[in-house]
């Protein structure tokens, strides 16, 4: 049985065809150019073979001029230099980068992250009476700072001047010194999604404008923008594709002794290393620090630059993700245990609380959660006595409006379309949770309850060639804004009996037309292999990706199946 919804798109075939001869590629290869908005030779040309150079002047973005000249400003007069970061992978990055690059030029500087648990998100009390104290003149916050009216405004009283860096929304714009953020209202910046640590590279690249560096010593941080910007789910498309894709470069050619240290516990080698693992490798460990502990210690693994000290904070951030992952597996068991009784009063969201969960993995468990049974999702916790927890959305749902809806029952709420934070009283909870479900029900059509699957191309064994494989490389990275093409095959058979392995991944073999076999995997599809074992020769269609994968230092092509349909079972 189908777990998704097979979207198969169409473009204009005429359009494919002429692309198709333009750029010497394949059909299906151009249908999921076209499919991307990529229509003309010009266009391809520019998905494929953008450089650091085509990307766009940072003194586009408003005030950023004013911002630069602040910092030289206060490096000459040797000002005290806070750099405020937020404690996720996208501030922790930011904040090091900055750090590294200021300290180059004799800044005097230090930086702030706050505790998740005690401070929360933004400037805190206990952050400000710190450059206070210390006699900071100036404060750049990264990945933070935007909606930080009040917070700002006492930094001013105080005679610190403020630089904001962040790329989030803001309603109101508060009384910085300067603002750095594609987003602002008015802004001539042509590309809104740069994340954080991004906006913060574009302030390094303004500072060494000015001071007449050579490009090349601000591109020594890309791999710092590449594991941000891919860990903050930003869209991978035009210029965050670009400082992807560079930044990847630098990590698998020449990496620092940080990130090689972190590779030697992945049990990967630097030049195999792709945007998997920065997302389910690197970044992990780095917000384990600010879940379990202090974010303190990724961004001193950031800054170490001696090979035992890499080592040292790696194995201990490590060590803090292996903690991370038994917690949030505990919660994820109860969570499911506890599902039963829920949908039996609520059909259209998961909303769950339990006082002793721990509030730094509840996003991470309403994710798995989300992606296993497709609903709005909330987990809760408790600290100082009020109920906490973090939302997650399914798509075509605007899970902000929802809450807005239900404001009535929160102390604060805040986030996006997608994902969110709550906060409530403990006696609020029922009511919220069925005024939650009340309007996510109203607003979650029949389509919305099954996740879709865009599907790029029909496509056949035959037509995957070695030029195919190597054009569909160059897509990458892949990742949020950038996704995977995917493929359709109809009346597939199969070339050797499916396996099922350690009980969760199927694995089967098939077979195209000249005699070439196809290795398949199914991660996670334990359901598929009991669909192909139920009948004798079944007959399918399958959605998958292809892709040449590097595996101790060998190449080799992997299908990997993302949903199936056996023939007369719709």
């Amino acid at each position: 049985m189908k777990r998704y919804r097979w979207t198969l798109l169409t473009p204009d075939e005429r359009v494919v065809l002429a692309l198709s001869e333009a750029i010497n590629v394949s059909l299906p290869v151009a249908r999921a150019l076209c499919n991307r908005g990529i229509e003309t030779f010009e266009e391809a040309k520019v998905f494929f073979r953008a450089s650091i150079s085509d990307l766009p002047s940072p003194f586009l973005m408003e005030q950023m001029g004013r911002a630069a000249e602040r910092v030289v400003q206060a490096v000459g007069k040797r000002e005290k230099i806070m750099l405020y970061g937020d404690y996720d992978v996208d501030g922790t990055t930011g904040t090091a980068m900055l750090y590294l690059f200021l300290k180059e030029h004799g800044a005097e500087v230090s930086y702030y992250i706050n505790d998740r648990f005690s401070e929360g998100y933004g400037l805190s009390d206990e952050g400000i009476d710190l450059a206070i104290s210390t006699g900071t003149g100036l404060i750049v916050t990264v990945d933070c700072g935007i909606r930080e009216n009040d917070a700002i405004q006492r930094c001013c009283a105080s005679g610190i001047d403020v630089i904001v860096c962040d790329h989030h929304e803001a309603d109101e714009l508060p009384p910085a010194y300067a603002i750095l953020n594609p987003k602002v209202p008015g802004t001539a910046y042509p590309f809104r999604e740069l994340c954080g640590c991004g906006v913060a590279f574009k302030f390094v690249q303004a500072i060494g404008g000015i001071l007449h560096e050579d490009p090349e010593n601000c591109l020594q941080y890309l791999d710092f923008v590449a594991v941000a910007t891919a860990a903050d789910m930003v869209s991978l498309e035009k210029e965050n594709r670009t400082l992807v894709r560079e930044g990847l470069k630098r990590i698998r050619t020449n990496p620092r002794n940080n990130f090689r240290q972190m590779f030697t516990l992945m049990n990967v080698q630097p030049s195999e290393v792709d945007i998997y693992h920065i997302v389910f490798g690197i970044a992990p460990r780095i917000n384990a620090a600010g879940r379990m502990h202090s974010a303190n210690l990724a961004v001193d693994w950031l800054l170490s630059m001696t090979p035992e000290e890499s080592k040292r904070y790696a194995a201990e951030l490590d060590r803090m993700n292996t903690d991370r992952r038994e917690i949030d597996s505990d919660i994820m068991k109860k969570a499911e245990s506890m599902l039963d009784g829920h949908f039996a009063s609520y059909c259209s969201s998961i909303v769950l609380y339990d006082e002793s969960w721990h509030l730094g993995v509840l996003g991470i468990v309403a994710s798995k959660l989300l992606e296993k049974y497709y609903l709005p999702t909330i987990i809760l916790g408790n600290m100082n006595g009020f109920v906490r927890g973090s939302v997650r959305s399914v798509s075509g749902l605007n899970v902000y409006e929802v809450l807005q809806q239900c404001s009535g029952y929160l102390e604060q709420f805040g986030g996006h379309h997608q994902a969110a934070g709550i906060t409530l009283r403990a006696e609020n909870y029922e009511n919220f949770r069925r005024k939650f479900d009340e309007v996510c029900g109203s607003s979650l059509s029949l389509v919305h309850r099954q996740k879709e699957v865009m599907v790029d191309s029909v496509l056949s064994l035959e037509e995957i060639t070695g030029n195919f494989i190597k054009v569909l490389g160059q897509f990458a990275p892949f990742g949020y804004g950038n996704r995977e093409p995917v493929f359709i095959s109809p009346e597939m058979r199969l070339g050797s009996k499916p396996k099922l392995l350690k009980q969760r991944h199927v694995k089967f073999s098939l077979t195209d037309r000249h005699g070439r076999n196809f290795e398949v995997i199914g991660f996670d599809r334990p359901d598929i292999f009991q669909e192909l074992s139920s009948v004798p020769d079944p007959v399918f269609t399958m959605l998958y990706t292809v892709e040449k994968r590097v595996w101790n230092q060998r190449e080799e092509l992997q299908i990997k199946i993302r949903d199936l349909e056996l023939k007369g079972k719709e």
